[in-house]
């Protein structure tokens, strides 16, 4: 758009200029021939001054009159030969040329300019592109002009701030999956040591078969660990990646909850605790796997932390506004300053004995994928509630 601007601005300049020499040569002709006209009446009017009136009137007046000059051997094409004319052919041919010139030395100078710009100009574009080949993205090539080299700078500043988040991306993502596979390395370091000891006692050691019996048991819980821990990190990887293709459908939330304690009830019930569930009598938008795995992390959670011969209450809420649900212990407590910790990934509490702290992230993760969102709220020693909220207007 600006370029064209340019363009339309220096034709109007020469335009301009043909104008005004136009009118320049216009002035001098009629100039000329003033003075010609003059000279004639001067000559004649010394010589035959009564005959003043009868001049000015043919000169004025258009008409026939006879040939005088033809007379004298004087015509048309020889009348070009005088000397008053050629000199006047000449400054003719002198002005337009050198107005020529002139143009054209402008416009070979705006020309030159432009293109002097241009050339800096893609200088400084192709080195801008070899500090981004570098890496180097902190340079700023954005112009606030609005002719095509301006919006071709813009342009590419924009895609530059685009590789630079997809940098700073992957570098996040290399360095999470540093600090992922350290996590999932020490995660597995304990109960393969553990199976190590154990499979070494078993074949080093004389044992009885009750010894036998309870090392093989051991040795059993070490590895549903491994296998839980690695079916969850598979769970977390699809969540990470995308590849998880969320199926909604009406579910009752109490048989959700069910569904969610059936794993938990021998755990329950050797540790003496009680189930009280309220309210829960009706339904909610979700998929009912990925919503069970919830309910089925965050229990556990619960188990993990409440008291023998505690209780564990499911208290369910739909109002107006929102659906949710509410899970409580009578246990330990998380302290104030670890709330704020326990969704991330590998963090345990101070009072988590066998948590790999991988369960509580993955909750958070798809409950913010059904557009949820999970509360906390704990006092150490008395209780700690997790609280599952969907708003109406996202379900």
């Amino acid at each position: 758009m600006m370029r064209n601007r340019k363009f339309v601005f220096i034709i109007l300049i020469c335009i301009g200029l043909v104008m005004l020499l136009n009118i320049s040569l216009l002035k001098l002709y009629d100039f000329y021939v003033y003075q010609s006209l003059n000279k004639i009446i001067y000559v004649l009017e010394d010589k035959y001054s009564n005959i003043e009136g009868e001049l000015i009137e043919a000169l004025v007046n258009d008409g026939e009159i006879e040939d005088v000059l033809g007379k004298y051997g004087i015509n048309e094409n020889t009348i070009n030969e005088l000397d008053s004319y050629q000199d006047f052919r000449v400054k003719i041919i002198l002005l337009v040329s050198s107005t020529f010139i002139v143009v054209l030395l402008f416009l070979l100078l705006i020309y030159y300019m432009y293109n002097r710009k241009l050339k800096k100009e893609v200088r400084v574009i192709n080195q801008y592109l070899q500090d981004i080949l570098n890496d180097n993205y902190e340079l700023n090539i954005a112009d606030y002009n609005e002719d095509d080299l301006s919006v071709l700078k813009n342009d590419i500043y924009k895609v530059t701030i685009k590789l630079k988040n997809l940098s700073n991306y992957e570098q996040r993502e290399q360095q999470f999956l540093m600090s992922t596979l350290e996590d999932i390395s020490h995660q597995l370091k304990t109960p393969l040591t553990a199976l190590m000891i154990t499979n070494d006692i078993l074949v080093n050691n004389d044992l009885s078969k009750e010894e036998r019996k309870e090392f093989l048991m051991r040795e059993a819980k070490e590895l549903e660990k491994m296998e839980w821990l690695i079916t969850t990190l598979l769970k977390l990887s699809k969540l990470d990646s995308g590849a998880v293709k969320f199926k909604k459908e009406k579910v009752r939330v109490e048989e959700l909850i069910d569904e969610a304690l059936e794993s938990l009830l021998v755990s329950l019930e050797l540790k003496k605790v009680k189930v009280i569930k309220k309210h829960l009598d009706f339904n909610l938008i979700c998929d009912r796997a990925w919503m069970r795995e919830v309910l089925t992390n965050i229990l556990k959670n619960a188990y993990e932390h409440v008291l023998e011969n505690g209780n564990i209450i499911i208290n369910g809420e739909d109002n107006p506004v929102y659906k949710a649900i509410q899970i409580t212990d009578d246990g330990v407590g998380i302290k104030k300053k670890e709330i704020k910790n326990i969704f991330k990934r590998f963090y345990s509490t101070s009072s988590s004995k066998n948590s790999m702290g991988i369960g509580l992230n993955m909750a958070r993760i798809i409950v913010q994928k059904h557009n949820g969102k999970i509360e906390v709220t704990s006092e150490p020693g008395k209780y700690t509630t997790f609280k599952i909220m969907f708003m109406k207007r996202n379900l």
